[in-house]
């Protein structure tokens, strides 16, 4: 179940960035950076990520089975979310808020710690 749940996280994040910007982001300030903005200008990289990662996820939970590679890929996902938005606070003037990276980098770590317990109890 916390597979399944993760996963539908994980693609709900993702499709939220096809949605209105109102729903994923304040505007930013004239001259302002953001490393999450300049990733996304690349191409859907937060929307394939997160939504690849949650099927992943989703497909571990009905197979009962690659637990461990889904929450990996999950964890790398919301890695490198977290640490975008964490860089891009330090590099904006005047500074905005971290709190998004905040989470976003405990909730990789939350998932790496899942991986490993669902390794240590052979959920390979």
């Amino acid at each position: 179940m916390t597979a399944a749940t993760a996963g539908i996280m994980q693609v709900t994040v993702g499709l939220l960035y096809i949605g209105p910007e109102e729903l994923v982001r304040r505007p930013l300030l004239p001259g302002q950076v953001s490393a999450v903005v300049y990733i996304e200008g690349i191409g859907p990289v937060w929307t394939v990520s997160f939504v690849l990662a949650g099927l992943f996820l989703i497909w571990a939970a009905v197979r009962k089975k690659r637990f461990v590679p889904g929450y990996i890929a999950a964890a790398g996902v919301w890695g490198l979310y977290g640490g975008a938005v964490l860089i891009s606070a330090l590099l904006t003037e005047p500074p905005v808020p971290v709190l998004t990276g905040t989470i976003a980098s405990f909730v990789a770590l939350l998932k790496l710690t899942i991986a490993r317990d669902c390794s240590e109890r052979g959920l390979r």
